[in-house]
């Protein structure tokens, strides 16, 4: 019947239209969760990594011989803690595609975290009670990232400036 095939082929330039049109839509959406879900994702394990040196960091220290009280720890003996966080963070970290190997990502933490790493007197979040040594560790979040921050019309900025700087703490009890 050729006026079924007329009604037929013009119906079909519509719906090819029309999915188009609702790809259009959807994509957008579709993007923006796969974003968020790679960053989190990524944020997630990094904080579970900066978390976990900061606790190798309180175990190195908790092992140190001769170690009483935070008044009978060395400055050499805190550089070994500082070290061990490194080292940790080193071995787990999935850093940026120029951080390269093991030697290269080493030294760039050396440069980038290792002045942040803090091993003082003190609890995590609270005010510390004698015998405690926090190590803490403030990791930026640059060095992980894989997506670029992305702007949003009416929105603004996602995925950067909320999550700069990580922080570990750990408490050991001497």
């Amino acid at each position: 019947n050729p006026a079924r095939q007329s009604l037929f082929r013009s119906r079909l330039p519509r719906r090819i239209v029309a999915a188009v049109v609702e790809f259009a839509l959807v994509l957008p959406i579709f993007v923006l969760v796969l974003y968020i879900l790679i960053s989190f994702g990524v944020l997630f394990y990094a904080q579970l990594v900066v978390s976990r040196a900061a606790t190798d960091g309180a175990r190195a220290l908790v092992v140190l011989p001769g170690v009483s009280s935070l008044e009978t720890l060395t400055e050499t003996q805190k550089d070994s803690i500082k070290q061990q966080v490194i080292n940790s963070l080193a071995v787990s970290l999935a850093m940026t595609a120029d951080s390269g190997e093991y030697a290269e990502r080493l030294a760039l933490l050396q440069s980038e975290v290792l002045p942040r790493i803090r091993v003082d007197g003190g609890g995590c979040g609270t005010d510390g009670a004698a015998g405690l040594v926090r190590v803490e560790v403030r990791f930026p979040y640059d060095l992980v990232r894989i997506l670029p921050p992305i702007t949003l019309p009416m929105v603004g900025s996602v995925g950067g400036g909320l999550f700069d700087t990580l922080t570990g703490c750990a408490v050991a009890n001497l």
